[in-house]
């Protein structure tokens, strides 16, 4: 590879990490998506992550901390970061480094939707119960959210 693609590469590289924090395979995607051949990208992109420049921990963290501010559970989290092949064990560091409370969060989630009144009938707690697993909690953060009830 001559210098100009390589440059080039590396400018792209250092403009998105300057915006935020990306994957290892989230780089190689945008790369590629803007025409630059993966065999090229990937000796590239191996320099940033041993220099320390790229970190696929940094971006678990990242990741971890915006999902707990948008409400969502575990068990999304986990899936967003495997989309990126990103290793588990970062995730599970991170969610540790983090310490949320799952049961308050999946109760503030489900007040923020639903209000903090109970379920009226089995059609709106089916609904309740859908929403809270889709945004990524577990049975026992549900369980703990729906009977939770403000008076």
């Amino acid at each position: 590879m001559t210098d100009s693609p390589r440059k080039i590469i590396m400018e792209s590289i250092t403009r998105m990490l300057a915006r935020r924090e990306h994957a290892y395979h989230e780089l190689l995607r945008k790369l590629s998506q803007k025409g630059f051949a993966i065999a090229d990208c990937v000796p590239v992109v191996d320099e940033y992550k041993t220099a320390g420049i790229q970190s696929d921990a940094r971006y678990a963290e990242m990741k971890v901390r915006s999902g707990i501010n948008k409400g969502q559970g575990p068990a999304r989290l986990k899936a967003d970061c495997q989309q990126w092949d990103i290793d588990e064990s970062l995730v599970n560091q991170a969610l540790e480094e983090c310490e949320p409370d799952w049961f308050e969060l999946a109760v503030k989630v489900r007040h923020k939707r639903f209000g903090a009144g109970a379920a009226q009938n089995d059609k709106d707690k089916s609904k309740q119960i859908r929403f809270l697993l889709y945004r990524g909690f577990y049975t026992e953060h549900i369980q703990y959210a729906l009977s939770v009830v403000e008076e």
